[in-house]
């Protein structure tokens, strides 16, 4: 089954835990608390704890769920990379005060950069320069 991503949701704060379980349904793409468990790492959690963190994803609004029969069966309403731009906005807006700068020498500096990524950045770099001096 294909679903449709929300746009533009009020993304709040999630743990650790709620991140895993996103995870896992972004990887299965849609399951039951049984299946998102059995993808989920060693030492697993209980199916309790499991059906918990689904229930609060849910009421934040980052998963939705059907019924089939007794069984709900969940599937992500966000996606991975819109979740990922809001995690990398929000890090960019609140350690690093907005700065790109400092945001972009945290890496650099850290040495933590290969020069493929480094010469991938460049380009990429010249590229949104040529497109927005147009």
């Amino acid at each position: 089954m294909i679903y449709i991503y929300k746009k533009n949701i009020n993304m709040r704060e999630i743990t650790k835990a709620q991140e895993d379980i996103l995870k896992a349904l972004w990887e299965i793409n849609e399951g039951a608390v049984s299946d998102v468990l059995s993808i989920l790492p060693e030492p697993k959690p209980a199916y309790n704890t499991v059906a918990t963190v689904i229930k609060v994803l849910e009421k934040k609004g980052y998963i939705g769920h059907k019924t089939y029969g007794k069984t709900n069966v969940y599937y992500p309403l966000v996606s991975k990379k819109d979740y990922g731009q809001h995690v990398l906005t929000d890090t960019f807006r609140s350690l690093f005060d907005g700065s790109l700068n400092q945001m972009l020498s945290a890496f650099v500096v850290s040495k933590g950069v290969s020069i493929n990524d480094l010469e991938e950045l460049k380009v990429m770099l010249e590229q949104e320069i040529k497109t927005q001096k147009k």
